[in-house]
């Protein structure tokens, strides 16, 4: 059985690096500095709010310059996410109607493209991070399942929204309205203990709350996050996964008629 299983792994497996590669190739074709290309505006943007929040326009909290490049680098991650997958099968129709092969690969093909690109922006993150004022911890033990947890939240969304775009070509310009409010409902410029009680209420019931808080205790505070918020993460991240992934199933007749 094992015979007959794994050569059809790898010929997925394959399809999906050649895939990677392929969108990574196509994005900077032609460009002297390829992919490099892709560190520069994290860089740019890092410097910026680094020299602007601790020179130019002090904060009063202590490194806000950290607390808000560690909230927009995984906003990074949630806007790219969103915003491509509605094109992760509809952009992909030629190559849908000329071979067969389990289309879920086409959503995950476009998550890890997605990845590759962030990862470099982390890389860009780790680097600076002791210039922000930022301290390795034990807490960071924590930040891969939080991470973890995060990737799959956008993964299920994605999934869902590389579906309905299918039949809902509006989709995406929907998307490209509703991040931008939700980017002032999260916890990334501001935080809960400078709002109104009656404020702050409301917005802890941000789904995404509970991940930025996560992520602020780790990376700026160098603590762990509460349990509660890291039960949350992993609870919201498993439900939305399964969900995508369910939708998914349900439209593989859609998917097949592009």
């Amino acid at each position: 059985m094992s015979s007959c299983v794994k050569p059809g792994f790898t010929l997925w497996r394959d399809l999906v690096i050649n895939l990677v590669f392929k969108e990574i190739r196509v994005r900077y074709m032609g460009a002297t500095l390829g992919f490099l290309w892709s560190l520069g505006n994290p860089l740019a943007v890092t410097l910026t709010y680094y020299l602007v929040f601790t020179y130019i326009l002090p904060s009063a909290q202590e490194r806000f310059a950290l607390h808000l490049i560690t909230g927009l680098v995984h906003w990074m991650l949630l806007t790219q996410m969103l915003s491509q997958s509605g094109e992760w099968l509809t952009g992909n129709a030629n190559l849908i109607r000329k071979l067969r092969f389990p289309r879920i690969l086409l959503p995950v093909t476009g998550a890890l493209t997605i990845l590759v690109f962030w990862l470099g922006v982390m890389l860009i993150y780790a680097a600076l991070f002791p210039l922000l004022g930022g301290v390795p911890s034990l807490a960071l033990l924590v930040y891969p399942l939080i991470l973890a947890s995060f990737m799959a939240l956008l993964m299920g969304l994605g999934l869902a929204l590389s579906v309905i775009q299918i039949t809902v070509r509006d989709a995406r310009h929907l998307v490209e309205v509703f991040v931008p409010l939700l980017f002032w409902m999260t916890p990334i410029v501001w935080v809960a203990s400078s709002l109104p009680t009656a404020v702050a209420k409301w917005m802890a019931f941000n789904p995404l709350a509970p991940y930025f808080k996560s992520f602020k205790a780790i990376l700026h505070e160098g603590v762990m996050p509460s349990a509660g918020d890291i039960g949350l993460c992993v609870m919201l991240g498993v439900t939305s996964l399964l969900a995508g992934l369910l939708v998914f199933r349900k439209a593989d007749s859609q998917v097949e008629y592009l």
